[in-house]
């Protein structure tokens, strides 16, 4: 992008401040721009995911939050191989496995969906003309299943996965604008921040998979706390 949104000469941070260089392979504001608001993006749709189990009485529809940590994980990843100037290769299989188990979640957590809510494999034409399946299960007579109804969650925001219900009195435009702000402020500490510190030149193998692993623990353990108690308020 040609330094679109950097500042205009970043120099003056390492010789009147004290920061390292960038490198060459450093991100641009708009690459983590990019960045940063899909780990957001990710977090309000396992919110959303998890309220619409509630309003729906489906619990199933929780699943579908389990089913997306490991896709926010790969997004964590993505975020932590860029914040050491690529320097960590591990990073990249990684964040390729978690993409794959991520997707093969989302899509089982989908299909527990689908079934709960009467959809049968006799819906899908082609696996009728294979003769995978057979017909004589009408699909328009599925049995639904019914869940028992959940607990209610607690109406107090608790982290970026609320983010949408904290901004639902805002029209579209009003909602990207703040979630633009928001991203780009964050993208600016992320690029020109971590200049101030060693760590991102070391790029020190085990302190770049805590970084993965860390935050990926906490949020999964948090999605555990709410299922045990709907109160439970987070720490993020």
């Amino acid at each position: 992008l040609n330094g679109f949104l950097d500042l205009p000469d970043s120099s003056f941070l390492s010789q009147n401040l004290g920061a390292h260089p960038e490198p060459e392979n450093a991100l641009s504001v708009p690459t983590w721009i990019i960045h940063v608001s899909s780990l957001v993006e990710f977090l309000v749709a396992m919110g959303f995911c998890w309220r619409w189990g509630d309003v729906v009485e489906n619990p199933r529809w929780k699943g579908l939050t389990w089913g997306l940590l490991p896709l926010h994980s790969s997004g964590i990843t993505a975020c932590t191989y860029h914040l050491f100037y690529n320097q960590i290769p591990i990073l990249v299989p990684l964040q390729a496995l978690l993409t794959c188990v991520g997707n093969t979640t989302a899509a089982f957590a989908a299909y527990r969906i689908a079934v709960s809510n009467g959809w049968t494999w006799q819906r899908v034409p082609w696996l009728l003309t294979t003769g995978l399946v057979e017909e004589n299960s009408p699909s328009d007579g599925a049995t639904v299943t019914h869940m028992q109804p959940t607990l209610k969650e607690s109406g107090s925001l608790i982290g970026f996965e609320d983010l949408g219900d904290a901004l639902a009195g805002d029209d579209d435009y009003t909602f990207l604008i703040k979630l633009f702000v928001g991203c780009a402020v964050a993208s600016y500490l992320i690029k020109y921040g971590e200049v101030f510190f060693d760590f991102p030149y070391d790029a020190n193998v085990f302190l770049g998979l805590s970084i993965v692993a860390v935050p990926s623990v906490l949020n999964a353990f948090k999605w555990y706390k709410r299922s045990k108690d709907p109160s439970f308020e987070g720490w993020f």
